[in-house]
Formats: structure tokens, C-alpha cells, sequence
């Protein structure tokens, strides 16, 4: 019995707290470890592991609107007033 138990330790992937994708590991997002393993699927949790690192939103799509200054004069003498309910016991 003990035997089997040292096979199963040793097929258990390398885990890391900061590993890079470049070096082969694969990232779980539940887990939050790095495991360097041929597997798709986390082997503790079964989540899809990450193969690459997320995309960051780039600012190249965004638009740029020019407010008039006559608009700006106008918004500034705007006032808000806000009502707040609250409640009586």
C-alpha cells in the first residue's frame, strides 16, 4: 500500500506560487497557483487552467470628446440638490 502511495505523490504536478507561462506552467484562477503539468484541467480544483496571460484593455479605442467652453459655462451653473428618505421607527 505504501508503494502506491509514493506513485501517486510523485504524478502530482509541480506547483508554484510565480511562474511564467513562457517556462510551461499553467495558470488556475481558483486556485491562484501555477502548475507545470500537460494537463488542461486543474487537478485539485477542475477548472480550466490558464495557458496565457490575460489581455489588458488597451486605451487605443477609446474616444476623446472636446467639451465647448460655452457648454463648460453652462455646467457650471448647474446646482443638484439631493433628497435623502430615511426612516422613522
Amino acid at each position: 500500500m505504501e508503494g502506491r502511495g509514493m506513485i501517486l505523490l510523485e504524478k502530482q504536478p509541480k506547483m508554484s506560487l510565480r511562474r511564467s507561462y513562457a517556462n510551461g506552467y499553467k495558470y488556475c484562477s481558483r486556485c491562484r497557483v501555477y502548475y507545470l503539468t500537460d494537463s488542461v484541467r486543474c487537478p485539485y480544483c477542475g477548472i480550466l487552467l490558464r495557458n496565457s496571460p490575460r489581455k489588458k484593455k488597451s486605451l487605443r479605442n477609446t474616444k476623446v470628446v472636446q467639451v465647448p467652453p460655452d457648454l463648460e459655462k453652462e455646467l457650471e451653473k448647474i446646482e443638484v440638490k439631493v433628497k435623502v428618505k430615511t426612516r422613522s421607527a
